[in-house]
Formats: C-alpha cells, sequence, structure tokens
C-alpha cells in the first residue's frame, strides 16, 4: 500500500510461507481479511510454497492451496528441482508459476545438463500453463540464454539486488 500510495507500481508481491502454515484451514480465511483490510487485489499476491509442502499429501493441505487459489492469489513452487520433487504433483497442485533454483544457473553458461534441465522444465512450465521464474540470473549471458529458452521471468543480482 506504501508502495502505491508513492506511485511505486509493484504488480506482484511474492510471500514465502512455512509447511506448517498450509496445515491451518484458517490460513486462506486469513489471507483474504489481510487483502480486504489493506484493499489489496488477491492477484497482486502470490504465496510462496515449497517442494516439502508439495510433498504433503494431506487432504487439509491440498484444499487449502486450492482455496487460496480459489480467492484468485497466485501460488508459486519455490526452488523447483532441489528436492524430491514429483512431476504428477506438480501437475495435481493449483501452481501458477514454479521457481528455477538458482542451483542451476551457477554455471549455465558452460553447464550443458543445467541447460538442458532448465529447458526442460521450462517447457513443462509453459505447457501446464504456469509462469516459469529463474533464479540466480547474473550475467547478460544467462539472460541472453534463458531469453532463447523462453523464460517468462528472471530475477537475480543482474537485475537488481535484493529488496
Amino acid at each position: 500500500m506504501k508502495w502505491d500510495r508513492d506511485g511505486v507500481h509493484v504488480p506482484t508481491v511474492a510471500v514465502n510461507l512455512s509447511a506448517v502454515h498450509f496445515r491451518n484451514r484458517a490460513l486462506p480465511e486469513h489471507i483474504a481479511a489481510l487483502l480486504k483490510d489493506h484493499n489489496l487485489k488477491p492477484a497482486r499476491l502470490t504465496v510462496e510454497i515449497t517442494e516439502s509442502v508439495m510433498m504433503d499429501n494431506s487432504r487439509d493441505t491440498e484444499e487449502v492451496l486450492q482455496s487460496i487459489r480459489n480467492i484468485g492469489c497466485g501460488l508459486s513452487m519455490d526452488d523447483f528441482g532441489t528436492g524430491y520433487s514429483s512431476l504428477s504433483r506438480l501437475t495435481r497442485l493449483p501452481l501458477t508459476e514454479i521457481k528455477i533454483d538458482r542451483s542451476f544457473i551457477n554455471d549455465f553458461e558452460h553447464d550443458t545438463n543445467a541447460q538442458a534441465v532448465t529447458m526442460a522444465v521450462i517447457g513443462i512450465g509453459s505447457r501446464l500453463g504456469m509462469t516459469v521464474v529463474t533464479e540466480g540470473v547474473e550475467t547478460e549471458q544467462q539472460r541472453d540464454l534463458l531469453e532463447k529458452l523462453n523464460c517468462d521471468v528472471m530475477q537475480g543480482y543482474l537485475f537488481a539486488k535484493p529488496l
């Protein structure tokens, strides 16, 4: 709200929540109330989940995630590819975005294996209708390669320090 008042338009803000938060069935109501109290549109909030949330097969967690999406908020899988992600689970969650972990980008210019995995994740995300974000972009060469792979969004020191 302060940014809006100051004329700084930030289209979406991503907020990391722990796996414990998603076991709380009241979380969607809490998020909706905060958005209403601060007069913010749900589409301006993306809730980031970790792979531990993704692997939680409980019905409560799935219902909480779906309720957050039903409010109109985005759901992002943070640090995708670093743990035990299940591709079948990826297709069942109401995600709007996946974030490729920076560990794939560290030596991206020279590591053809990292390039192949990144290209595959971008393709999967695109075909599932998700925005694909690549973390840790630090060089022009990394940016150029990711643009050629049709990566939707890039973040890293090349663009700005963490805010």
